[in-house]
């Protein structure tokens, strides 16, 4: 959970989304899935960022649900001490409302009993379409029970419409939190470049061998130091010729005296991604050309930034 933000920013967020979803509409938005990565162990988790957007929750198996009235409704998982002994603290149904600033909560398992209820007599569902393996069937089995209700004089929502057309628009124009959660990710992500540029240099001119996993270890310090959860994305470190891969990985090559190094790395803080890429010498000196090279560049990316 954010805890640098509000939780008047996210209730504002809420407030603008379900203005925007027409009458008798309701939104549903589910946070991303924890992925396993083999026998017992999962990937690092990294929550949904529409779902982060609106509640700024970071716990895996969480929903939120909105209506055009502004109501919100968490579904998330319940307290459990056995597992939180082995996962972590869970916030839970109860606690939730008041930390969070959302109406109601339940635990993830209701899903099944209340969203029926909170979709009846609706008009449009929004969701993100494309985006969460499973959902689209899981809202048809929702509507289904709604459906079967229709004899009784409920209304199920004749409409589904996509809800990243909404988010994505929402999410381009950044507010002033935002930008400044961005402004301190590219500092740390520039201080990291510049630590690993520093390390080539000085392992070079002590004569050690240096290999792109060193400057990637660099990196990955800065980046934990000063309170980055984890890379924006996977940080290419291409010493040589391996630079002219696109989506190189930093391996076990060497950085050779003489050579230019490509380092395209930044950190993700608070789920706001920064992305710097730098071109340098691994000795920490442009020869001749390189240095021609580096200035054509340069200039080519002045001109078309002014």
């Amino acid at each position: 959970m954010n805890i640098s933000v509000p939780t008047s920013v996210y209730a504002q967020r809420r407030a603008r989304l379900a203005a925007q979803l027409g009458a008798g509409g309701i939104a549903i938005i589910p946070t991303a899935p924890e992925r396993q990565r083999n026998r017992d162990s999962d990937f690092l988790y990294r929550h949904d960022s529409y779902f982060y957007y609106l509640t700024g929750f970071t716990e895996p198996g969480a929903c939120l649900v909105l209506t055009h009235e502004g109501r919100s409704t968490l579904f998330c998982q319940p307290k459990d001490l056995e597992r939180e002994i082995w996962d972590g603290y869970r916030l839970g149904p109860a606690a939730a409302p008041a930390a969070l600033g959302v109406d109601a909560a339940f635990a993830s398992g209701e899903q099944d009993v209340q969203l029926p209820r909170l979709l009846e007599n609706r008009a449009c569902v929004w969701y993100p379409f494309a985006t969460h393996s499973g959902l689209a069937a899981r809202v048809e089995g929702w509507l289904n029970a709604v459906r079967a209700r229709v004899r009784y004089g409920a209304l199920c929502p004749a409409q589904q419409s996509d809800l990243c057309t909404l988010l994505d628009e929402m999410r381009l124009v950044k507010d002033a939190h935002e930008q400044a959660i961005m402004r301190r990710a590219s500092e740390i992500s520039a201080g990291a470049h510049v630590r690993a540029m520093q390390r080539s240099a000085r392992m070079l001119r002590a004569g050690e061998e240096v290999r792109e996993y060193h400057l990637d270890a660099e990196l990955l310090h800065e980046f934990r130091q000063h309170g980055s959860q984890y890379p924006a994305y996977g940080s290419i470190v291409a010493a040589g010729a391996n630079a002219c891969v696109l989506h190189y990985r930093a391996d076990t090559a060497p950085v050779r005296d003489g050579e230019l190094v490509l380092i395209d790395a930044g950190c993700e803080l608070d789920g706001y991604a920064s992305d710097i890429t730098r071109t340098f010498p691994a000795n920490g000196r442009f020869t001749g050309p390189q240095r021609a090279l580096y200035d054509l560049v340069l200039a080519s990316q002045e001109a078309a930034v002014a």
